[in-house]
């Protein structure tokens, strides 16, 4: 489980993003940022 949460966080500081819980929070929320991110959606 700690590799897929240091996989998701690496993901996100690639944008750029700092305050990584409310990315995080953001992410949970809509199901398309996911793939938004890894350039899939």
């Amino acid at each position: 489980m700690a590799a897929w949460r240091n996989l998701a966080i690496g993901i996100l500081k690639r944008p750029g993003v700092t305050n990584i819980a409310a990315a995080l929070r953001r992410t949970a929320r809509d199901p398309q940022r996911p793939l938004a991110l890894l350039d899939l959606g």
